[in-house]
């Protein structure tokens, strides 16, 4: 089913810990952009038989007193208001950012509070040395982009946050990018293998089965393992028709990536115009638009990251 190849670390670091459990997993599926999506991601990186060779380490929920830290007590008070009456209509729901594609449907309180829960305990595995690799694929809501060489060159980073989303992949009907996982998954081992304490975290990705394929890609990549093409017979087996298979083939589009924005980006990385912290990827002028409700997520574990390493992590 798998060919081994040296881990993209180059072999030197702890078993990378796999943040589930069954309860997470159906909480997490409970979220209407992607339902099921958790399960099906699950179950084919279990069909490769990859959990055995992470170290499995079940996640908290996050409680109150641990938000109302990185959150104001409105936005949690809010938060918890639509969670019980699932008003996705709240006149100051537009303030928060919570609508469109982060609906304030009944239970996103409870939602949110397992999906932050999950990435404090990914992120604390990393601080206590457990690991040198922590994936969370149903944690990373939010949007940003990505340089990686001359920023790693320029700030020396202590650890980095990897957002992987995939709703860059071919195919995924939220996006006009056509990436395909192996594109990303070239990105990932050229960051692991600096070595550093590394959070894998998902994010968007709304062609469901795609999303399986690429994050089991890419857990394939982080335990240096070459899956087998053909998609393993486990629950969701039939989404993955007509073809059955783990790739991706890109669609046939031009690149329209302008030369001259990407330079203008890494112009600025060189320089020292960082308006939050230096090790920060990419300043915030030059993100894609962060909805609310993201935003907020995204500050959760910004803080708890760079409390501990003192800002000096990447964001990518």
């Amino acid at each position: 089913m798998e060919e081994t190849e040296e881990p993209a670390d180059g072999g030197k670091s702890l078993p990378p810990v796999y943040i589930y459990s069954p309860e997470y997993v159906t909480i997490c599926d409970s979220l209407a952009k992607v339902p099921k999506r958790a399960s099906m991601v699950h179950s084919l990186i279990e069909a490769y038989a990859l959990p055995k060779q992470m170290r499995v380490v079940k996640p908290k929920v996050a409680s109150m007193e641990e938000m109302a830290s990185f959150h104001t007590d409105a936005y949690l008070q809010h938060l918890q208001e639509v969670s019980e009456e699932g008003d996705d209509d709240h006149p100051d729901s537009v303030e928060y950012g919570l609508g469109y594609d982060c609906p304030a449907t009944e239970g996103i309180f409870d939602y949110a509070a397992a999906v932050a829960g999950a990435t404090i305990t990914a992120a604390q595995c990393l601080i206590d040395g457990m690991c040198k690799v922590a994936i969370n694929w149903s944690g990373g809501w939010h949007h940003a982009k990505n340089v990686l060489k001359e920023a790693y060159q320029a700030f020396n980073p202590k650890a980095v946050v990897l957002q992987l989303g995939a709703d860059t992949i071919a195919g995924d009907p939220m996006c006009s990018f056509n990436m395909t996982p192996v594109g990303i998954g070239k990105c990932l081992k050229y960051v692991l293998q600096w070595q550093l304490a590394t959070l894998i975290l998902g994010g968007g990705g709304y062609n469901l089965a795609n999303t399986a394929r690429c994050w089991t890609y890419l857990t394939g990549v982080i335990l240096g393992k070459t899956l087998s093409s053909e998609i393993p017979d486990h629950e969701f087996f039939t989404a993955y028709g007509p073809d059955y298979v783990l790739e991706i083939t890109p669609s046939c589009r031009p690149d329209r990536n302008e030369p001259h924005r990407i330079q203008q980006i890494l112009n600025y990385i060189k320089g020292e115009h960082h308006p939050l912290s230096p090790a920060l990827l990419v300043p915030l002028c030059l993100w894609w638009p962060i909805s609310g409700f993201l935003k907020h997520h995204l500050s959760f574990w910004w803080r708890i990251m760079s409390r501990t390493w003192k800002g000096k992590f990447f964001v990518a």
